[in-house]
């Protein structure tokens, strides 16, 4: 059978699967998370939270609603397992019809800058009212060499290109690593990294320095002023303040600032606590050096960097820290270093290390601009 009937076939039967009263707890929740109040203003967007939590919401166990469905029909071909389980590689986007073609559009999504070929598993007439130069806020997912909207797609008028515009910036602050789907993107934004990490470098002689809160501005706009003058010569110095830190920040006795290759910038409040630790680990007896880095430790949202660098410097004090701090006479950091690091901070170590810097088109970057003047 030719994949699209066969999508046009178990689509209707995931989603059924997902609205079951299997699920009607954690549907709920993200229907009371979506809609407060329990109104729905928008039918599309009605139906894109649902294809989200059908494709890619994380259910209780770290599974997905397509994985359950998978798992409870196992009457399916191979060919059926791995379509279903390949839609959770969902391309959210803000897509400009290029070319209608029966059942097929051609669209450039205005996030990545990558055209799709795409169908509808409910056939032709889901692209009557459409025509090229419109746009479509939605979702695809792979369909053998091409792609499948998933859910229904909120249609708009070729005219509205500057609002588009905006929506698709606005999807990119809330979720950067769409862009690189474009390869060429990523590649550019690791260029742009190597090359602001070398200024970093020049500027201060290492890749991390320990600042007090209080000189972050003054660090972030030295810095940001000379990856301008390089990448323009000769041109005015900017004298506005760039940065714009939290109080909690700002006020912290020290604050590492470390350009990490893969990532860009990055801080790390008290960090002269836990180099004074690393050095001495017997301040780890200190009710704040120990609680410093028991956050530092258990803090998903803290890369475990910091750790690592700092253990590199002296394995056998980092050792001789997490006895103390974990209350285990036989760890050692060699050993045991690595999977302490994997059991607090699994998703740094699944996902992958992107950079920061995001590489958008030039409409986007004016629009970007215009938000923050």
């Amino acid at each position: 059978m030719d994949p699209m009937k066969r999508a046009g076939v178990l689509k209707p039967m995931l989603v059924e699967f997902a609205l079951s009263d299997r699920f009607e707890r954690e549907l709920s929740a993200v229907f009371e998370r979506e809609f407060p109040g329990g109104v729905v203003h928008d039918e599309s967007i009605l139906s894109m939270v649902i294809d989200h939590f059908v494709l890619q919401h994380g259910l209780i166990g770290g599974d997905t609603v397509v994985d359950r469905f998978v798992s409870a029909h196992p009457e399916l071909s191979a060919e059926d397992r791995d379509m279903l389980l390949g839609w959770k590689d969902v391309v959210e986007g803000v897509f400009e019809v290029k070319r209608k073609n029966g059942d097929a559009l051609t669209l450039f999504n205005l996030v990545d800058e990558l055209t799709y070929d795409t169908r509808s598993n409910v056939g032709r007439k889901a692209f009557r009212s459409i025509t090229t130069g419109m746009f479509l806020i939605g979702r695809a997912v792979p369909l053998g060499s091409g792609w499948m909207l998933s859910g229904n797609p909120a249609a708009f008028p070729a005219g509205s290109r500057d609002v588009m515009i905006g929506q698709a910036a606005e999807l990119v602050m809330r979720n950067p690593e769409a862009v690189f789907r474009n390869p060429d993107k990523l590649s550019a934004a690791r260029r742009m990294l190597a090359e602001q990490r070398e200024i970093f470098i020049e500027l201060y002689r290492e890749d991390l320095i320990v600042v007090p809160g209080w000189e972050l501005d003054e660090h972030m706009n030295a810095f940001w002023s000379a990856v301008a003058a390089k990448a323009q010569p000769g041109a005015q110095p900017s004298q506005r303040v760039i940065s714009d830190f939290t109080a909690e920040t700002t006020e912290a006795d020290t604050v590492a600032i470390h350009f990490d290759p893969d990532t860009g910038l990055s801080l790390y409040h008290d960090f002269r606590l836990l180099e004074d630790a690393f050095a001495n680990p017997a301040l780890i007896a200190r009710r704040r050096y120990r609680e410093t880095l028991t956050d530092y430790l258990h803090e998903d949202t803290i890369s475990p960097v910091p750790i690592r660098r700092l253990a590199e410097r002296d394995p056998g004090k980092a050792s001789a820290v997490f006895q103390k701090l974990l209350k285990k006479r036989d760890f050692s950091w060699e050993t045991h270093g690595e999977a302490l690091l994997r059991k607090h901070k699994a998703r740094h170590f699944d996902a992958p290390r992107l950079p920061g810097n995001v590489p958008v088109s030039d409409e986007m970057a004016k629009h970007l601009r215009d938000l923050n003047p």
